[in-house]
């Protein structure tokens, strides 16, 4: 069948503007599907020249062939007018002879049932793009073609959609078929993938989605062997109930009452009993570790069945407990935590099927990245055979350093170190998220399709696009008892080809090596271009910073500051402002919540800050510091607190007051110096205060001069020393305080 569409000239105002005075009354409607043309489907027009069509040039030939009462040829310039049936219409051609003079009706493609091929093949095509009416109608409008009828579309969805999802069963149950005689020949298991996914985004919070569905792939094919669908809305219910009515009979597609995040395990029990009604029977589940499934399944079906983790979830917890500890040491960059999942990776790969070298393996890397590779392992570890080798992915290629940061890494790969007899058999559902991702293709998530049988069509549309190609939409017409269609195989074949063609291509270390180094250098190209940016986006930037108003010169370059020693002429003018800061963390990016000063004429500033991060459950025990609802609480008692850049500014007055001032702090080099910079830098301050201040005093040297041989020389422990006295350490106003006792009694 041959469609194309024929442009006819415009030559009078189109029937939708003929009575454009008269505005239709639709109070009463509800929806849109219940306005229509003049109550029907069909419109007439008193002249068939406006617009284009779709027309099938044979059936159009064939109409004109002769006239039905005379038998002579017919001409299209004799049409006098048209009736249009979604994307088909009637042309309503008069014969020439002036004796005759009969109305032909002349069709413009084929019909079965009294309904045209060209509105159920348009069904069709709207759930295999995953366009909507609205989507439909807009594309077609800018063609100049007339728009369809939701109502007309509708019924046109609901004869293929059940097709659809028959040839989606038939695809599933041929698919398990091939599963069973692939375990068979291997002498194996049943071993299944399962994942389910939802039609609105949870945002880590929410999950409160309408609908969700779920797959079920064999490992050994590839191939959807079962699905399923949830939905807790039905559009006929849910009007009814508005009414306090009665639902109107229909097929609905309301099956679920529960949470959304309880869909899943539903899903994956019927999924699993259709399987084993078949007479299968299934051994084990691969799944993530997001849900409580494999408990219920074994409560439900059988204690047997055994769960295998996702490899590809597993690599995504080791990453987000990696990216958990990057607040706390900065030098776990991206680029390093990315080595650190390959190497777990290849740990895995490398151990199947043995728990024991898996468990080694895991705890020797804790110790690879930090230059230790007594316990590592030739088949994944290149310094054995090359000692001179040198860390690619770390700086300046050097292995990392730190007791502290090399005990968090312990802690983390010990805990999968304990669970190495899972992480010994492993499986995937990369083949689920694939699906999924089709599905949402489909059924796009910021449409709601889960109302009607509309997101059954397309999911089951996804299923058999999954299992057989293509190819699906030729089983669908011949179905529905339409034309193939030579055009729709045509691209079907060559669709199916080159996914073919882009999977084999996909699976080749070429392809990989270079989807990686294309995606490091993006990345690469992406820190360059934020670097000469400066900060453009960032969560409370807006709030937390100075905006400079200059977008057109580059930002100067972030210099390493230089230590210089203070001029003791400098020390004798000046005056000494002991300070210190608690801040959200230990680490460099830690936002200040308390900055404390004492001056040597005892001059006190306290002021409490409100923190731009949360502050961590380690940094509260120790300062007693909690922010909770927009209040801060010291020691559970509420202080009053105010934003990072009034607290500073009120800082800055408050070391104006005095000439020459020189800040003193314990271990200040090292932590308090650097925070109190970024934060004055950050907030456009910096200038301002370097004109307050003549520099810094790191008390931390100068103890260890003057008081040798400690076994500690935190500030707490050096106070006990030399005063026998205990004070409220990790209060920064406490500390300015002892430390200004400290340094008077050192000095003198």
């Amino acid at each position: 069948m041959n469609i194309k569409c024929i442009h006819v000239h415009c030559t009078c105002i189109h029937y939708f503007f003929y009575n454009c005075t008269a505005v239709p009354n639709i109070s009463n409607a509800t929806r849109e599907e219940e306005v229509s043309y003049e109550g029907n489907q069909t419109r007439s027009s008193e002249d068939w020249r406006e617009g284009r069509r779709i027309v099938e040039l044979d059936v159009l030939a064939t109409g004109l062939r002769a006239c039905l009462k005379c038998g002579l040829p017919l001409q299209l310039g004799h049409t006098i007018d048209i009736q249009t049936y979604g994307l088909g219409c009637l042309l309503k051609v008069q014969c020439f002879n002036t004796i005759c003079m009969h109305v032909n009706s002349v069709p413009t493609g084929k019909r079965h049932d009294r309904v045209w091929d060209v509105n159920s093949k348009l069904a069709t095509a709207l759930v295999h793009s995953g366009l909507g009416e609205r989507q439909a109608n807009s594309f077609l409008s800018e063609l100049n073609i007339p728009a369809f009828s939701y109502k007309l579309v509708s019924a046109r969805l609901r004869e293929v959609g059940n097709v659809v999802e028959e040839v989606a069963k038939e695809s599933t149950n041929e698919a398990l078929e091939k599963e069973l005689a692939a375990v068979e020949q291997k002498k194996g298991k049943l071993v299944v993938a399962v994942d389910a996914g939802w039609q609105k985004r949870g945002s880590g919070r929410a999950y409160d989605s309408k609908s969700g569905h779920c797959s079920m792939v064999g490992p050994e094919t590839g191939k959807k062997i079962n699905y399923s669908v949830r939905s807790k809305d039905c559009r006929v219910c849910s009007r009814a109930e508005s009414r306090n009515e009665s639902p109107r009979e229909h097929a609905c597609y309301r099956n679920w009452e529960g949470s959304s995040k309880g869909m899943e395990a539903d899903m994956v029990i019927e999924m699993v009993k259709d399987v084993q009604s078949k007479g299968c029977t299934v051994a084990a589940l691969v799944g993530d570790e997001d849900s409580t499934t494999i408990g219920r399944v074994r409560a439900n079906i059988s204690n047997s069945i055994e769960k295998i983790s996702d490899r590809n979830h597993l690599k995504k917890i080791l990453g987000n407990s990696l990216y958990s500890l990057k607040k706390n040491h900065p030098v776990l960059t991206v680029k390093i935590i990315k080595y650190l999942q390959s190497c777990f990776n290849y740990i895995i790969a490398q151990g199947e099927g043995n728990p024991e070298q898996i468990a080694k393996d895991l705890n020797a890397l804790s110790k690879h990245p930090f230059g230790d590779h007594q316990c590592c392992s030739s088949r994944w570890c290149k310094f054995l055979s090359n000692p001179k080798s040198v860390f690619k992915s770390f700086p300046q290629g050097k292995p990392l350093s730190g007791a502290s940061l090399q005990k968090s890494l312990e802690n983390v790969f010990e805990g999968y170190a304990k669970n190495s007899i899972k992480l010994s058999t492993v499986g995937s559902t990369q083949a689920n998220e694939s699906f999924n991702r089709m599905v949402s293709a489909k059924a796009p998530k910021h449409v709601h399709y889960s109302s009607s049988g509309n997101l059954n069509y397309r999911v089951a549309a996804s299923v058999a696009q999954k299992n057989t190609g293509h190819r699906y939409l030729v089983n669908v017409n011949k179905k529905l008892g339409l034309s193939p269609g030579y055009h729709t195989q045509r691209l079907a074949r060559l669709r199916d080809y080159q996914r073919s063609k882009q999977r084999a291509l996909a699976t080749t270390r070429a392809f990989k090596r270079k989807r990686l180094e294309k995606k490091a250098k993006m990345h690469q190209k992406l820190a360059s271009a934020e670097v000469r940016e400066g900060v453009s986006y960032q969560t409370g930037c807006s709030l937390d910073a100075a905006i400079s108003d200059d977008i057109q010169s580059i930002p100067a370059p972030v210099i390493t500051p230089e230590y210089l020693p203070l001029e003791p002429k400098t020390l004798n003018d000046s005056c000494m402002t002991y300070f210190d800061v608690e801040t959200t963390g230990l680490g460099r990016d830690s936002h200040i919540i308390q900055l404390s000063a004492v001056n040597s004429q005892n001059t006190k500033f306290n002021r409490y800050i409100k923190p731009a991060r949360p502050i961590l459950p380690q940094a509260s025990e120790v300062t007693g510091l909690k922010f909770q609802n927009g209040k801060m609480y010291h020691d559970d008692r509420e202080v009053q607190s105010i934003g990072i850049s009034n607290a500073l500014k009120a800082f800055i007055l408050f070391l104006k007051e005095i000439h020459n001032t020189v800040l003193v702090g314990h271990n200040s080099k090292i932590f308090d110096v650097p925070i109190l910079i970024t934060a004055l830098e950050k907030n456009g301050l910096l200038n301002n205060f370097m004109s307050s201040v003549k520099g810094f005093i790191d008390t931390l040297p100068l103890f260890k001069e003057c008081i040798p041989n400690q076994p500690s020389y935190s500030q707490p422990k050096i106070y006990n020393t030399l005063f026998g006295e205990l004070y409220s350490a990790h209060d920064s106003m406490e500390d300015v305080v002892a430390l200004r006792r400290l340094f008077e009694k050192n000095i003198t």
